[in-house]
C-alpha cells in the first residue's frame, strides 16, 4: 500500500513535468525567433495564441496533481491512525481478571 501511495505522487509529478515540457515547446514555437514566425507580426494570418489552450491544460494537470497529493496525505494520516490502535489481543489480556479457570 505504501508503494502505491508513493507511486501515485510520482506519477502526478511526472504529469506536471510533462505539462511543463509541452508548455515550453509550445511557447518556443509560438514566440521563437526562427522561421517561419519571426515573432508575432510576420505571419500574423497563420499565427494563433497558444496561451488559452495551455492555461486549460495547466489547470487540469494542477487539479490532478493536487488531488493526488491530497489523497497521499489522507492515506498517510489513515495509516498513522491505524498504527496507533493497539493490538486487540493485548487489550483483551489487559481486561482479563488474570485468573485462568
Amino acid at each position: 500500500m505504501t508503494l502505491f501511495r508513493g507511486t501515485g505522487v510520482l506519477v502526478a509529478l511526472a504529469l506536471v513535468a510533462f505539462a511543463a515540457y509541452i508548455n515550453v515547446q509550445s511557447l518556443v514555437e509560438a514566440y521563437g525567433s526562427g522561421p517561419p514566425y519571426f515573432g508575432r507580426t510576420t505571419n500574423m494570418d497563420k499565427w494563433s495564441d497558444p496561451l488559452p489552450g495551455l492555461l486549460m491544460l495547466d489547470a487540469l494537470v494542477l487539479l490532478i496533481a493536487l488531488v493526488a497529493i491530497l489523497q497521499f496525505l489522507r492515506r498517510k494520516q489513515e495509516h498513522e491512525a491505524l498504527c496507533a490502535v493497539p493490538d486487540p489481543k493485548a487489550i483483551a489480556d489487559d481486561l482479563g481478571d488474570g485468573a485462568d479457570p
